[in-house]
């Protein structure tokens, strides 16, 4: 890996690159400006050769650690304190989410630094950071701009949070769905019957979800803006494609043929909404979800929370994955954005509902200064590729508005 030393040596000659493409673009008017271009001309390149001098002796060093460290993993395999103490990062997607995007100031800062070299269109420096990136090609992205765009994406998506989640590295994924099932007692040496195991395969289909996002070129130039520059990006692609999942989920898409969980509740499974301000209604709920369900939620509008709170069954809290959420009759409550108008609340186990694939190497994004020219900015592109299936909608319970 890369010392610290020649990064920021990679970094200053990108930026002396530029600096004197630009000069040397320059048609002075005058003599006094055409000296002047010259003088910064010749400093820069002055400033060239010496960086260019130090980034090969970075570069002979880091081979000559590396030689080193070969010789002594190959010499002294038991000795376990001398082995190489770089920790491979694995970029996985859904961990456990804080909301803040970035662990540490610091991975904020390797993050913006990417974003930068993907606006010059610096692959050389992209694959120097690179330690085990979640995309490909020009279109790297390096573990800490991935892990903090995933953890604005988990933190704000309630679906990812209360659905089934499943990996895959294709376009397509079939997983089991379970109906009813039983096990049986078979005697010893005898054979184990499959009479009571009912089970389908539901197949998911992977769609690509982005988002375009520009930014001035001053912020993603700034070295010292680096922080702002990655938690910008992350967060508004994070936040972007969270909505977007939580409407489909919810609502569906005909386009992609994904049928919302709203309308896939059956009449038997609904309740209107009372006309006095207790809890009968979402007691009602509570009975009418397959006995099977086990790790039951809530998911609610603003409407829906305001019911709750006027019906007064708020008793207690409970953490869950980092934050504080109300419980009712036993179940957390997730307040959402995406249900749709008419439809207050759902109850039910998500994670028998609904499933979520997601392509774990599937997170590109690239950059380009020509797309806004005329605005002076850089516009970063973020996609994602996610399918949604809401394949037993009789885990969930809904309550509505009454029809007039």
């Amino acid at each position: 890996m890369p010392s610290t030393k020649r990064q920021i040596l990679q970094d200053e000659a990108a930026e002396l690159a530029t600096e004197i493409e630009a000069l040397r673009s320059v048609e002075p008017a005058t003599d006094e400006e055409a000296a002047e271009v010259a003088a910064r001309l010749d400093e820069k390149t002055t400033r060239a050769h010496e960086v260019s001098k130090l980034a090969a002796r970075e570069r002979e060093l880091d081979a000559q650690v590396e030689a080193l460290r070969q010789v002594v993993k190959s010499d002294s395999e038991p000795r376990s304190q001398v082995e190489d103490r770089t920790e491979p990062t694995e970029a996985k997607i859904f961990p456990a989410f804080s909301g803040q995007g970035f662990r540490s100031t610091k991975e904020a800062e390797i993050a913006g630094r990417a974003l930068r070299a993907l606006a010059r269109g610096d692959v050389r420096e992209l694959r120097a950071m690179d330690t085990g990136s979640a995309g490909s090609g020009g279109e790297l992205v390096i573990p800490e701009l991935f892990n903090g765009f995933i953890d604005v994406l988990g933190y704000s998506s309630v679906g990812v949070q209360v659905a089934s989640l499943f990996p895959t590295s294709s376009n397509s994924l079939t997983i089991p769905k379970i109906g009813e099932i039983e096990a049986s007692f078979f005697d010893e040496a005898g054979t184990i019957t499959d009479d009571d195991a009912t089970t389908d395969d539901v197949e998911i289909a992977l769609h690509k979800i982005g988002r375009l996002i520009k930014i001035s070129n001053e912020l993603a130039e700034d070295v010292a803006a680096g922080v702002a520059l990655a938690q910008t990006v992350a967060n508004r692609l994070g936040l972007a494609i969270a909505k977007k999942i939580d409407s489909v989920w919810l609502q569906g898409d005909a386009g992609k043929s994904i049928t919302g969980l709203v309308d896939a509740i059956a009449a038997g499974n609904t309740v209107e909404q009372g006309t006095s301000n207790d809890a009968t209604d979402l007691a009602d709920m509570v009975g009418l979800i397959d006995y099977r369900a086990g790790n039951t939620a809530w998911v609610v509008s603003s409407a829906g929370w305001s019911h709750i709170l006027k019906a007064s069954v708020v008793t207690q809290s409970t953490t869950v994955g980092g934050r504080v959420l109300p419980v009712v009759m036993g179940a957390p409550v997730y307040h959402c954005l995406g249900l749709p108008a008419g439809t207050l609340a759902l109850y039910g186990d998500f994670s028998a509902a609904t499933a979520v694939a997601y392509k774990a190497n599937g997170l590109q994004i690239a950059a380009s200064t020509d797309a806004a020219f005329a605005t002076d900015q850089v516009v970063y592109r973020g996609t994602q590729r996610v399918g949604i299936s809401n394949h037993d909608a009789s885990f969930v319970a809904k309550l509505v508005v009454p029809a007039e």
